[in-house]
Order: structure tokens, then C-alpha cells, then sequence
């Protein structure tokens, strides 16, 4: 079935979603988005940078298309593919978070699928729009196929990342590049419009304010690269697109495209699935660590993570033989 769906909740959920629901949601609704409220953001990054740092692996920062990149990798021994590598895609609705506060999550992703991942600092608001950390995605993953030696990428975002994986994906097809290997999604926006559209409701969702989305949409087509493109990802769903597996919180905003995406592509026969979590806020496995919904999320990912991996290589192997 493309959506499981996980009805039984930690205890420790229930004060968490409601701490969101009484805290955040209300922040976020009065958070203003002038230039100086945007801008003044970046320090929640620079705040979680400085926590704890995640053990098992090793990072090293560099550069990727032009952008600060953050390398990790698992440490000691493991059965590392030195021709795959994960692209990580943080989310913060474009105009909030970066690699400090998502080093986490690129980590127990690192460690659980034996891969190193690419965790990229974009360009987003207040100074670039959409369009411009759309561009940014794409030619990182087009260098690590073409400059860096990996035959095989997987995307992979939370929220606005999730859209940002998208775009890489209808980005790859348009120029003739490899797709993807797989497509993780942690509760991705999959529509750039969603603040908009009268069939979708924040009523549930634990702090994703739909009428503060609706404002910060006004300024996503800011430049300095215009946007280009579909602003849903499912219309560019077809039997091509990569093995897609998707987690959410049950009754987030964001859930029904996800749920939408993967019924439609569960009619082109391609491996997908939404993993629903009852009682979960908005990217709970980015904001959490040992909570036990987020231990089996992580694991869920990295086992379809390493089927799509397997298959992908199969496919290369007969491939190598055909032009043999």
C-alpha cells in the first residue's frame, strides 16, 4: 500500500505537538516578514550551530556549485558506495534555517544509510527568491554527477527542501541527466502555491500557519534567477520519477499533495509510499532525535534508501552488459 499509516503514538508526542501548537504556531502567525524580520532569522541557525555536535560521523566543509557545503560521513568502518551520495536540501520555507540546524538530521542520515551526504547552503530570502535557490540545488546535484564521480544521487529535503528535490528532479529530465536515485521527502512542500489554494487547510496542523504562508508567497518570486518551471510537483510525476518514500505528520497541511503524489505515482507502477505518523508536528525528524518516531522514520528511509539503491545499481549492471 503507498500510504501506511503509524496510529500509535509515544507518549512523549502529545506534549510536544501541543507545546508547538501554544508556542510556535502563534510566533510564526505574528513573525514579521519584512526584510528585517527575514533577515533576522539566520540566527536560529547560528544558534543551533553551536549545541552539541552529532557523534558517528566526520564532517568537512567545502564548496559545491559555488555554495558552502557541509560533508559528512560516517566514521569508522562501513560498506560505503564511493559512487553514491545523498543531497541534502534543508527546509525553513526559504528564508530560515542552514546547515547548523539541520546537521542533525544530514547526520543520522549519514550514519543509518552509509552514505555521505551533501547538506548545501542555498541562496533564499530576504536576498534570492525561489527561483534562484532552485538553481542552486540543481547545479550542485549536477556536479556531483558530472565533476565529483558520482554515478548515483539521491535527493533528499525536509519542507521547502522537499520542493527544492523536486525541481532537481524535473530539472535532471529537461537536460538530459541522470534522474535521481530515490526521492526522500520528510513532510515536503510539494506545492509552491499551497498558502493559496482553497482545497488545503493549516486547521490541523500543529504550527504551519496557511495565512502566513499565503504572505511569504508574495515574495517568492524574487530574483536575482527568475523561477521557471512547475509549481507542483506533481506534474511532473510520470513512470520516470525516482522510488519515492515520504514521511508526514497526520493531518499537516502539507500532507495531501504528498498523499496525491504517491497515489499518482503508484498508478505508473513506481515504488512510493507516505509514511502518515498520527500525533507528529510538521519535519518531526528534523527536530527531534530520540524520540521513537523518529528512530523508525530514519530507519524507513534508509531501508527503501537501500532497496532504490540495489535496484539502481541492478539496472546499471545490465545496462554496462547491453553496451558491452
Amino acid at each position: 500500500m503507498p500510504i501506511v499509516q503509524h496510529r500509535k503514538p509515544s507518549l512523549l508526542s502529545y506534549p510536544m505537538w501541543l507545546g508547538t501548537r501554544t508556542v510556535l504556531r502563534p510566533t510564526l502567525s505574528l513573525w514579521p516578514l519584512n526584510r528585517p524580520g527575514m533577515a533576522g532569522l539566520f540566527l536560529i541557525d547560528r544558534a543551533i550551530a553551536v549545541g552539541p555536535k552529532p557523534k558517528g560521523v566526520v564532517r568537512e566543509p567545502m564548496m559545491l556549485a559555488d555554495r558552502r557545503v557541509e560533508l559528512i560521513m560516517p566514521s569508522g568502518p562501513s560498506r560505503r558506495d564511493p559512487e553514491t551520495a545523498i543531497l541534502y536540501l534543508h527546509g525553513g520555507a526559504f528564508v530560515v534555517c542552514g546547515l547548523g540546524s539541520h546537521r542533525s538530521i544530514a547526520s543520522r542520515l549519514a550514519r543509518s544509510c552509509e552514505l555521505p551526504v551533501f547538506s548545501l547552503e542555498y541562496r533564499q530570502l530576504p536576498s534570492a527568491g525561489v527561483g534562484t535557490s532552485v538553481a542552486d540545488a540543481v547545479a550542485a546535484y549536477r556536479e556531483l554527477l558530472t565533476e565529483r564521480g558520482y554515478r548515483r544521487v539521491v535527493v533528499a529535503g525536509d519542507s521547502a527542501g522537499g520542493f527544492l528535490a523536486g525541481k532537481v528532479i524535473e530539472a535532471a529530465a529537461l537536460a538530459g541527466l541522470p534522474r535521481p536515485t530515490a526521492f526522500v521527502g520528510i513532510s515536503p512542500l510539494l506545492d509552491l502555491d499551497v498558502g493559496l489554494n482553497p482545497d488545503r487547510s493549516s486547521r490541523s496542523d500543529a504550527y504551519i500557519p496557511q495565512k502566513k504562508m499565503a504572505e511569504l508567497e508574495t515574495k517568492f518570486d524574487r530574483g536575482p534567477v527568475p523561477f521557471t518551471g512547475v509549481r507542483r510537483i506533481v506534474e511532473v510525476a510520470d513512470e520516470d520519477f525516482p522510488p519515492t518514500v515520504i514521511v508526514t505528520a497526520e493531518g499537516e497541511m502539507l500532507e495531501a499533495d504528498a498523499i496525491e503524489l504517491v497515489e499518482i505515482l503508484d498508478g505508473f507502477e513506481v515504488n512510493a509510499a507516505v509514511h502518515s505518523y498520527a500525533w507528529q508536528v510538521h519535519a518531526f525528524p528534523v527536530l527531534t532525535t530520540r524520540h521513537p518516531e523518529t528512530v523508525r522514520a530514519i530507519e524507513l528511509i534508509a531501508d527503501f534508501t537501500a532497496e532504490a539503491i540495489r535496484e539502481a545499481k541492478n539496472a546499471d549492471k545490465r545496462k554496462d552488459k547491453r553496451a558491452g
